[in-house]
C-alpha cells in the first residue's frame, strides 16, 4: 500500500510536526517493538499480553507446510466449499483474503456465516446440502455464543447425514486450553489448529485465524506473507517514516483537532477490507468517552452534506483506472477536508493488514487509550441473557412496528433531527437476513440520511456488528444515534438441539436472534444512547426503500 497523495492538511503541518517529534522524543516505535505497555497506560491490563501480533507471522510460519498439506488433502477429497463459522476477527480477515487476494485454481470457495438470523442459517444449510463442505469453527475464546451455537447446529446436521464420520467434516481454530479445544478433541475433529494467546481477535489476520483459512482456499502462504514480513522489518529501520506510523499519527493528531469521522471511500471490491478496518479502528479506539468513527461510504453523497469532522481515506486498486472513481476523488478533494489517497495491490494484502494494525496502535497512543481491550462488549451479552431467561420482564421504549406509519414518521424525525450536534453520527443496526438487493437498499438509505441530515451514516448487520463497532457505540462520548431494523417473522423455528455437551444459549435461532437485537437496544438505552428499533413487516427491500422515501420527504 502506498500513499499517492495527501490533500488539505496544510493547516495541520505544525501540529503534525509536533506529533512526529513526540514519537521520536518518547521512542514510541522502539518501545512498541519492545512491548512496553506504558506507551498506552500505567497499568498493564490486557496490553502486553495482546502485543503478539507484532511477530505472529514469524511464529506461524513453521506451520505453513502443515496448513498447505491439509489444504491440498481437503481439495483432493472433493470438498468444494469451506463454511467458516466465526464472528469479528475470526471471520473478517478470511473474508478479505477470499475476495481480494489471487488464489490458486480449483480450491474450495469460502463462505462466512457470522449471523444467527434463522433465514440466513437455513439458506446456508440448503446451499450446503448440494455441495461437499468442510466446516471451520473459529473462536479465539472457544466460547463465542454465535459460533458455538452454529457449530452445534451444523454438527447435528452432519451427524444426521454422515453418522460417525461427522467429525471429519470439521476443523476448529481456537486458543490452547479453551472449551472448544477440549470439545474438539473429545469429538475427534479432523484438525484442531491452535491460535496464539497473545494476539487479540481483531489483530489476528496474520495468525492462524487468518492464515489457515487462506491456505484452505488456495493462497500461497509464502508469497502472501513476504511483503508483510518486509514491512515488519522496515518498522525497525524506518520508525516514524513507516506507513503505518504515518497513518496512525495523522489519525491521532487530527482527532485532537475534531476530525473523528474516518471516512473510507473505496470501490465495491474493497468493501470487505473496509469492514476489516472498521472493526480494527472502532473496537480499538471507541472507549473511555473517545473514539474514531469509521464510515464506509461506497456511494457518493452530495459534497455539501459532508460534516466538518470528516477525514477521508480513499482506497483504490492499482490495476483499476475508473474515470467515475477519479471524478469522485476530485469532488472529495474540493470539499477542503483532510484526504489521503491510498493505492493497494491485491498481492500486498498481508502488508496492508500489518500497516493498519500499526496505525491503530499509534492512534491509540495519541488518544491516550488502550487499543487492545473492549470493556463495553459484555453489556449486550448480559442484556441478551436477561431477555432469554425472563422475556416477560422486557420493557423497552423505542421498539415500533413498521405498520404504524404516522408513529414511525414522528419517531424517525425525532431521531434524525432532535437536538443534533455537528459531531453526531447515525448507524443502522440491521437485524435482517442479508442479500445483495438488501445491501443496495441499505447503501441508498445511508446515503439519503447523510444527504438529508449531514450526519455520517454507517450500517452493518447484527449480530456481526456487536463484534465490530458495538464497542464504539457504547464506549464513545455518546455521539451516536441508532436506527435498528429488525424482522421477527423468521419463518420456521430453527431449533438448537442440546447436543455437544454444552446447553444451548437459546432453544432456537429465532429466540436467540430476537434476544440479541433487543438486548443491544437495552444496552444502548442503558448507556443513554438515542436508539429506535423498527420491527419491519412484509417485503424487506420494499420496507427499506419506503424508509428512504420517508427520509427524503422529511
Amino acid at each position: 500500500m502506498k500513499i499517492l497523495e495527501v490533500k488539505n492538511i496544510e493547516k495541520f503541518k505544525k501540529t503534525l510536526r509536533a506529533s512526529f517529534e513526540d514519537l521520536k522524543e518518547n521512542q514510541i516505535v522502539e518501545r512498541i517493538l519492545k512491548r512496553d505497555f506504558t506507551i498506552w497506560k500505567d497499568r498493564d491490563e490486557e496490553i502486553s499480553n495482546r502485543l503478539g501480533w507484532l511477530d505472529s507471522l514469524q511464529r506461524t510460519r513453521p506451520f505453513f507446510t502443515r496448513y498447505e498439506q491439509l489444504a491440498k488433502e481437503i481439495k483432493d477429497s472433493g470438498v468444494s466449499r469451506i463454511l467458516l463459522l466465526g464472528m469479528g476477527g475470526s471471520s473478517l480477515a478470511p473474508a478479505v483474503i477470499s475476495q481480494i487476494y489471487p488464489l490458486k485454481p480449483d480450491y474450495p470457495v469460502l463462505s462466512i456465516l457470522d449471523s444467527t438470523c434463522p433465514l440466513t442459517v437455513i439458506r446456508a444449510r440448503n446451499t450446503l446440502a448440494r455441495e461437499k463442505t468442510l466446516f471451520v469453527v473459529s473462536s479465539k475464546s472457544g466460547t463465542t455464543a454465535e459460533t458455538i451455537n452454529l457449530f452445534r447446529f451444523f454438527y447435528d446436521q452432519a451427524e444426521q447425514k454422515s453418522g460417525v464420520k461427522a467429525s471429519e467434516e470439521f476443523i476448529a481454530i481456537t486458543d490452547p486450553q479453551t472449551p472448544l479445544e477440549a470439545l474438539g478433541k473429545k469429538l475427534g475433529l479432523k484438525q484442531i489448529i491452535a491460535g496464539l494467546p497473545d494476539v487479540g481477535g481483531r489483530f489476528s489476520a496474520l495468525s492462524p485465524f487468518g492464515l489457515l483459512p487462506a491456505a484452505l482456499i488456495g493462497a500461497d502462504l509464502e508469497a502472501f506473507s513476504t511483503l508483510a514480513e518486509d514491512s515488519q522489518s522496515d518498522l525497525q529501520v524506518l520508525k516514524d517514516q513507516h506507513l503505518g506510523v504515518i497513518l496512525g499519527t495523522i489519525f491521532g493528531t487530527l482527532y485532537s483537532s475534531g476530525f473523528n469521522k474516518l471516512t473510507l471511500v473505496m470501490p465495491s471490491r474493497l468493501i470487505p477490507f473496509g469492514r476489516w478496518i472498521e472493526q480494527l479502528i472502532a473496537e480499538s479506539t471507541g472507549k473511555e468517552g473517545q473514539g474514531i468513527v469509521p464510515v464506509l461510504e461506497p456511494l457518493p453523497v452530495s459534497p455539501e452534506a459532508y460534516s466538518p469532522d470528516r477525514i477521508f481515506v480513499t482506497l483504490s486498486l492499482k490495476s483499476e483506472n475508473d474515470p467515475f472513481w477519479l471524478k469522485r476523488l476530485e469532488t472529495i478533494e474540493k470539499s477542503g477536508l483532510p484526504c489521503l489517497h491510498l493505492s493497494l495491490s491485491p498481492l500486498e494484502l498481508a502488508e496492508d493488514f500489518f500497516v493498519w494494525e500499526i496505525a491503530t496502535a499509534i492512534a491509540g497512543y495519541f488518544l491516550r487509550i488502550n487499543p487492545f481491550d473492549q470493556p463495553d462488549v459484555e453489556l449486550t451479552k448480559k442484556k441478551t441473557r436477561e431477555i432469554l431467561e425472563q422475556p416477560e420482564s422486557l420493557s423497552l421504549e423505542g421498539y415500533l412496528s413498521s405498520e404504524n406509519e404516522e408513529e414511525i414518521d414522528q419517531a424517525i424525525r425525532l431521531l434524525l433531527f432532535g437536538q443534533t450536534h455537528s459531531s453526531d453520527y447515525l448507524s443502522l443496526l440491521v437485524y435482517l437476513p442479508s442479500d445483495d438487493n438488501l445491501n443496495t437498499a441499505l447503501d441508498n438509505l445511508a446515503r439519503q440520511i447523510t444527504d438529508k441530515t449531514h450526519l455520517p451514516c454507517t450500517w452493518n448487520y447484527g449480530p456481526a456488528y456487536l463484534h465490530s463497532t458495538g464497542q464504539l457505540y457504547k464506549g464513545d462520548s455518546g455521539q451516536g444515534r441508532f436506527l435498528g431494523l429488525f424482522h421477527d417473522n423468521t419463518g420456521e423455528e430453527i431449533a438448537i438441539r442440546p447436543a455437544l455437551e454444552w446447553p444451548p444459549t437459546a432453544p432456537s435461532f429465532n429466540r436467540l436472534f430476537r434476544a440479541q437485537a433487543l438486548g443491544d437496544l437495552a444496552a444502548l438505552q442503558a448507556k443513554k444512547r438515542k436508539a429506535l428499533f423498527l420491527n419491519l413487516k412484509g417485503n424487506l427491500v420494499k420496507n427499506i426503500f419506503t424508509l428512504n422515501e420517508l427520509v427524503r420527504n422529511l
